[in-house]
Parts: structure tokens; C-alpha cells; sequence
């Protein structure tokens, strides 16, 4: 953002003053990296997961989900493989038991998640495990 500021200033400061012509796109780069800037700022104060006695809720920028402790069905943990120039990384899930709840499901990475977070969600359910232990039924090629 800072640098976006220096930008903005320059640019604009010499347009203003009538010092240089400044062109369309050297005017309108600055605000957007500035803004980019900004909601990443935010995004980065404004996120968080909060893990209490009652319920698990997740906090952004767009609002606020939580889920009753009594109302969750179980846990799962999955690799996103990323693509080419994206990394792989950690998703943590948290599923209900009634479909009127929301799904809590974040990156493990963009979170600093303690021991006793980790102990709590390891506690749950693991519904990856019973997916794979449970009997696979097939009606392929059967019609």
C-alpha cells in the first residue's frame, strides 16, 4: 500500500501541479493497487475463527458463520493441489448436522491455530475416515 501511495503521489502530484502530462493508465494504476492493497489490509484484520464453548464461528469481510457445537456431524481435512503457479495447501472443514447450518471451512495456513484448537478439532469425528470405511454401493452397469 505504501508503495501504491508513492505512486499515487507522484503521478498525480505532477498532473496536478502541471509539471508533467501524466497518461490514463499511470492515473488509475495507483488507486487500484490501492485498493487491492487495501482489501487485503482489511481482509488480513477483519478474518478470524473463534473457537468458544458454545460454537465455532468464522469471521471475513463478507460476514460471519457459526455453527453450534451441538450441531456438528464431524471434521474433515483435505489437500487442495493448487495448479501450476499456486501451492498446494491445507483446508480444514467442519460439517453439520442440519443442513440450516453453515459449513465452516477455511485454509489452515491463513490461520495461526493454537494446540488447543487442534486438539478440539482432532476430537471431532473424522468423516474422511468413516467415508472410507463405510460399504461403497453401486448400481453401475446394473439397469
Amino acid at each position: 500500500m505504501a508503495l501504491s501511495v508513492f505512486f499515487l503521489v507522484a503521478f498525480w502530484g505532477g498532473a496536478v501541479s502541471g509539471t508533467r502530462e501524466a497518461t490514463l493508465t499511470e492515473l488509475f494504476v495507483p488507486i487500484a493497487f490501492l485498493t487491492i492493497g487495501g482489501f487485503f489490509t482489511a481482509r488480513a484484520f477483519k478474518n478470524y475463527i473463534e473457537l468458544s464453548q458454545a460454537e465455532i464461528s468464522k469471521q471475513s469481510i463478507f460476514g460471519r458463520s457459526t455453527l453450534p457445537i451441538h450441531k456438528i456431524r464431524g471434521r474433515r481435512r483435505y489437500l487442495d493441489k493448487g495448479g501450476y503457479e499456486t501451492p498446494s495447501v491445507w483446508n480444514l472443514k467442519i460439517e453439520p448436522n442440519d443442513d440450516r447450518f453453515p459449513t465452516i471451512e477455511f485454509e489452515e495456513s491463513y490461520y495461526t491455530l493454537d494446540d488447543y484448537f487442534y486438539a478440539w478439532f482432532n476430537a471431532l469425528p473424522d468423516l474422511d475416515a468413516s467415508d472410507k470405511q463405510s460399504p461403497k454401493t453401486s448400481n453401475f452397469g446394473l439397469a
